[in-house]
């Protein structure tokens, strides 16, 4: 019979829209405006202001993700090719998972996204309808925008209205109008005050311009049938460089650590 897989969220990160880079070879420099230039009106013969615009640079390093695992000669012979697959697919997803999970650690952790002081409060339509107009206003496409919901903001959602008893936020399977997308990568929250959990986080913004993945070669697996030979075990590695960063953060909006 089939082998049975674990269970996996599906990837998030790139099917947001997230810029990628694959097959990276070093360390690699953007050059970014942090602050846009302002222009302003001069007479004539006026001198110009100064435009205010600032730059720096988003770096990105190789990080390294790992995982190992064993398993015995034996479950081969009794599981043939489809063992082999499924252990080598659930390594894969492991790489996958932890690397969504950084992408959105970094951003719940990032003071420079538009950030919606919702601590302790419950999620509504005005917080939600804020996230969207901190983006707009910072300059981002809504027209590529989607939102990512941690497992408890998505159940807060589904109760959601617009205006009370009127029109749910949900309609068709998107969320005030936008796509939108749950997964467990983002977490529902920390402790508030050190007793209180939070019970949902919410990223609303286009990915495309608020975020960049790169990928530093492919994904590296080595099956090792010697080191362990004389316990009948087979020894499987996996490695992956990968790097996330926030492109433009501005683009992004949190909605972190509200309550029901």
């Amino acid at each position: 019979p089939s082998a049975i897989e674990a269970l996996r969220a599906p990837t998030v990160v790139e099917g947001l829209g997230t810029t990628v880079i694959r097959n990276a070879t070093g360390n690699i420099q953007f050059p970014r405006i942090s602050v846009k230039a302002v222009g302003s009106s001069a007479t004539e013969v006026g001198a110009d202001a100064d435009s205010t615009m600032e730059m720096d640079q988003v770096d990105m390093t190789p990080q390294r993700v790992a995982a190992k695992t064993m398993y015995s000669k034996q479950l081969i012979l009794q599981g043939g090719s489809e063992v082999d697959r499924l252990i080598a697919n659930d390594l894969a997803a492991a790489m996958n998972a932890y690397i969504d999970d950084y992408a959105f650690d970094t951003i719940t952790a990032s003071t420079t996204v538009n950030q919606s002081s919702v601590i302790n409060a419950a999620l509504t339509a005005a917080i939600v309808n804020t996230m969207e107009t901190d983006a707009l206003a910072a300059g981002a496409n809504l027209a590529g925008a989607s939102y990512v919901m941690s497992p408890g903001a998505y159940g807060l959602s589904k109760a959601l209205a617009q205006v009370d008893a009127v029109s749910g936020l949900w309609d068709n399977g998107r969320f005030n109008m936008y796509n939108a997308v749950a997964t467990p990568y983002l977490v529902d929250g920390f402790l508030i005050d050190g007793t209180t959990a939070a019970e949902g986080s919410m990223v609303f913004g286009n990915f495309a311009q608020g975020a960049i993945l790169a990928y530093f070669g492919g994904l590296d697996l080595l099956v090792d049938p010697y080191s362990n030979a004389g316990t009948a075990q087979i020894a499987l590695h996996v490695n992956r460089f990968f790097d996330f960063d926030l492109r433009q953060p501005t683009a992004l909006s949190l909605a972190n650590h509200f309550n029901g």
